[in-house]
């Protein structure tokens, strides 16, 4: 006869406490495949000393504006699918055009990196789904108007028998938790 787990139990002592694992989660990240994904940054928010109002002996601290922090995203770079040139079609979709692709009646020359082409059409929505042992979605964040800050292609060395990795700096608006977790 098993066990009966006695009613009195605390609830952390319960083994249906699973925590959530850093290992377990999903990034979506416009056309670049989950599996590349190394390493995410999860939102942070920093409220802003906002006014002080100082009364007799007393300094009166109230809040101010929220700030959304960047996040970094560091992806393995396999050679196929070639995710460098992936994200840096990002950028190009964003706007951005090199020197050399302009035509002969330099009309690129106009095109320049925009909030509307950077967060929509060239990243669309990016989420960091956390999943449970089951794979079941437990949260998920979303970054709203989510842009690419900054691109850190990985050294080559010849010392080295690392993975190629690209570090991606992301900016956002702001950024939404949806938890899909039920008691």
């Amino acid at each position: 006869m098993p066990n009966k787990i006695p009613d009195n139990i605390p609830k952390w002592q319960s083994m249906n406490i699973e925590p959530k694992r850093k290992f377990k989660f999903i990034l979506r990240i416009g056309d670049i495949p989950a599996w590349v994904v190394k390493s995410a940054g999860r939102p942070q928010v920093t409220i802003s000393d906002g006014a002080k109002h100082q009364f007799l002996a007393h300094e009166f601290k109230f809040p101010g504006r929220v700030t959304w922090n960047d996040i970094e995203v560091t992806l393995v770079d396999p050679i196929n699918p070639d995710v460098a040139a992936t994200v840096f079609r990002v950028i190009e979709e964003s706007g951005y055009a090199t020197p050399g692709d302009w035509n002969g009646n330099n009309e690129l020359w106009r095109l320049s990196i925009s909030k509307r082409r950077a967060a929509s059409a060239a990243l669309s929505d990016v989420t960091i789904q956390t999943i449970d042992s089951d794979g079941k979605k437990v949260e998920e964040w979303r970054l709203y108007n989510a842009w690419i800050k900054n691109i850190n292609y990985d050294d080559v060395s010849y010392d080295s028998e690392d993975l190629m990795s690209i570090t991606v700096g992301l900016a956002y608006d702001w950024a939404k938790l949806e938890s899909f977790v039920t008691e």
